[in-house]
């Protein structure tokens, strides 16, 4: 994708950015001309995470990324050149995190944008099968792990005179999607915490806003930690596209172009708000109205 300079000199921070939508929004905040520190699990952390937390939680996280593979966080800064910058970062521990927020000013000398991108989830069986341990780290990496990243973010947009919050969440915080009770929740609860922070921040012109994704070809669909083995890429998108108004599969650069006008100074009168991008779901009322997909 060509790119341009709709964040020329400014400095973000993207969670979760070694894969999906975090991915494809950290490659086009480079070509946009930011400076972008992003953090992810490492391949070596993914692995080592099952003794540290225990199996069960660590069933969330994708433990098949391989060391210079097109998911290391390390082997991507790399690709993109000097205007990006990897660390391997759990950001449900503070410290780490804190540290992923002090690269940003040591490096790239503040902080305009944030991006909690990070997540986990969307899986989890019943409210009444759910293990506990599965619950308790979906809402930690999806819902306090933003909450902190926020509370980080919010000195260094303000001594940069303002700035932009944008948090991924999902339609599952919009829709009572079966099977997904930590997962939805801690989606809704970033909607809340958004708009709380939107309010707080406006005053210094810090913005805060969500992006609620629906169906999106990324590796928590396709090759989703929950399951021994991944689906093919072509079988999801073909799913995909049947599940949606539009008969599209949504893509990673979808997302990260809602997320890219957001942080730009181009959305500078909006705030508080959350942006569907889900090809008309949850506008719809009933799917039969649909027109079938050719060859169906």
């Amino acid at each position: 994708m060509a790119g341009g300079n709709r964040l020329e000199g400014k400095v973000a921070i993207v969670t979760g950015g070694a894969s999906g939508i975090g991915l494809a929004t950290v490659e086009r905040f480079v070509t946009e001309g930011a400076n972008v520190i992003f953090c992810d699990l490492d391949p070596g952390q993914g692995s080592a995470l099952g003794s540290q937390i225990g199996n069960v939680a660590a069933s969330l996280h994708h433990a098949r990324r391989a060391p210079g593979g097109p998911n290391d966080g390390s082997a991507i800064a790399e690709r993109l050149g000097s205007s990006a910058r990897f660390i391997g970062c759990d950001i449900t521990d503070a410290s780490s995190l804190g540290g992923v927020f002090e690269a940003a000013h040591r490096d790239f000398g503040g902080l305009d944008i944030l991006v909690n991108n990070a997540g986990v989830g969307g899986g989890e069986i019943s409210i009444e099968q759910c293990d506990d341990a599965l619950f308790d780290r979906t809402i930690a990496v999806n819902l306090k792990a933003v909450w902190q990243g926020m509370k980080l973010a919010f000195p260094l947009l303000r001594a940069r005179g303002g700035g932009s919050i944008v948090t991924t969440s999902s339609i599952s915080a919009l829709l009572g999607m079966p099977g997904q009770g930590a997962y939805g929740a801690s989606k809704a609860g970033v909607l809340q915490l958004t708009r709380v922070a939107a309010m707080e921040g406006a005053r210094d012109l810090i913005r805060a806003n969500a992006v609620c994704p629906g169906g999106i070809v990324t590796p928590i669909i396709y090759d989703s930690p929950l399951m021994k083995d991944g689906f093919g890429i072509e079988a999801v998108e073909k799913g995909l596209a049947a599940s949606q108004p539009l008969p599209l599969a949504g893509q990673p650069d979808d997302i990260a172009n809602a997320i890219l006008w957001l942080a730009s100074d181009e959305s500078r009168f909006v705030t508080g708000q959350t942006l569907s991008v889900d090809g008309g779901l949850t506008a719809e009322f009933d799917s039969k109205h649909r027109k079938p997909l050719s060859g169906n």
